[in-house]
């Protein structure tokens, strides 16, 4: 697995970013770390590797065993930080990121579903490159840049951040003739991930070849946007019963997305629609519960999903039910097979005529919602989170 961890130098809100700079840094097994590149923070979007990520990249790709198999781009979601030794749990390279051991249930890691390895651990394989960045901050980070609680920090400031060096390692990856781009990102990560795709929508973001998007706590609005004309597969799991996206998503976001309005919505909870190239799965659905049990994918096989974690998830907050997408396992063996075969193609579920996004009412019209502005400073920040609530009932 290649580890990439970035590391932002917290200046407080966008006017103030001045000449600070973020690094890109490439870990090893043992902690340590070499930086790669440097990103001007108030600098453009796009920045295009430079010879050392490149380079890293390069050897990480010719050391596989199977040079023919997917390179799967992983990208954690909100409260980690790769970068704090203190809290174990705090980065993703302890859990998500992490191979399945006594102390990390193999229903925590990502690493069987892209088949990094087994479910115990074994069979190890170099098929996944882990993206690690911040995505919380303290109260004092969260302040200085003018927001009101830590998700309004990660949200606004740090996912679009880290987009535009997850973009600039996607474009590279994107320079290999052949190599085949898959991605699986969850909750907060599914924002860093539309933004980089958005950043790269110029046409480099058709060398991505699909993406399977949990649970996800971007904004549909935003994700009409940057997914547009995206040239690749996207399966996104959609639950209608996840209480962080009922409730924390939109509430969190609020006033600088609307609670109850349209540009608050978010793909995990509402879906998009209005793509040919975007499926939304809604697994609390039984009409799609029984369309997998009766074995209509592309690939023939029955998948027997559950929309609710089990008793006993090892996340320990399964009410939640933010995580059980991946830690139950009955949804494992359906994540493998969206990551890993070529058959499981959008094109083949609407052919095996998969059911319909239902209970979204807004799906398929996000193209035509303008979100909010947000001020750059800390003091406009401030002001508008004083501004009245305006209640609606969307949802």
């Amino acid at each position: 697995m290649l580890r990439l961890v970035y590391t932002p130098q917290m200046s407080g809100a966008p006017a103030g970013y001045g000449d600070a700079e973020d690094t890109l840094a490439q870990r090893n097994g043992a902690g340590e770390e070499t930086v790669l590149q440097h990103f001007h923070k108030a600098g453009p979007e796009f920045v295009a590797a430079n010879q050392a990520l490149h380079a890293a990249i390069d050897v990480w790709l010719a050391g596989r065993a199977d040079q023919g198999a997917p390179v799967i781009v992983l990208v954690h979601g909100f409260q980690y930080d790769p970068d704090d030794p203190r809290v174990k749990g705090a980065s993703p390279f302890d859990i998500l990121y992490g191979l399945p051991s006594a102390s990390n249930p193999a229903a925590m890691s990502w690493l069987p579903l892209v088949g990094e390895c087994d479910e115990t651990g074994g069979a190890l394989a170099e098929c996944a490159i882990a993206f690690a960045y911040k995505s919380e901050g303290s109260p004092a980070e969260t302040n200085a840049a003018g927001w009101s609680n830590s998700y309004q920090l990660a949200v606004f400031d740090l996912a679009p951040l880290a987009a535009r060096v997850l973009a600039s390692i996607l474009d590279d990856l994107g320079q290999r003739p052949g190599l085949t781009i898959r991605l699986l990102a969850h909750s907060l990560g599914t924002r860093t991930t539309s933004r980089a795709v958005g950043i790269l929508r110029d046409g480099r973001a058709a060398r991505i070849d699909r993406a399977v998007l949990l649970d996800g706590a971007e904004f549909s609005a935003d994700a009409a946007v940057h997914f547009a004309s995206c040239g690749f597969d996207v399966f996104n799991i959609v639950n209608r019963r996840d209480q962080v996206l009922n409730k924390g998503a939109d509430e969190m976001c609020h006033p600088f997305r609307q609670a109850q309005q349209g540009e608050a919505c978010v793909i995990g909870r509402d879906g998009l629609g209005g793509n040919p190239r975007w499926c939304d799965l809604r697994v609390d659905d039984p009409a799609v519960a029984q369309w997998f049990a009766r074995g209509n994918t592309p690939d023939g096989v029955a998948y027997p999903i559950e929309p609710l974690a089990r008793a006993g998830d090892p996340h320990g907050v399964a009410n939640l039910q933010h995580w059980g997408c991946y830690t139950n396992p009955a949804n494992r063996p359906l994540l493998r097979a969206l990551l890993a075969r070529d058959a499981m193609t959008v094109a083949g579920f609407q052919a095996q005529g998969v059911p319909a996004l239902s209970g979204c009412p807004m799906a398929g019209t996000f193209g035509g919602v303008t979100p909010s502005e947000i001020p750059d400073d800390a003091a406009g920040r401030r002001a508008m989170d004083a501004a009245p609530r305006h209640d609606g009932g969307l949802h």
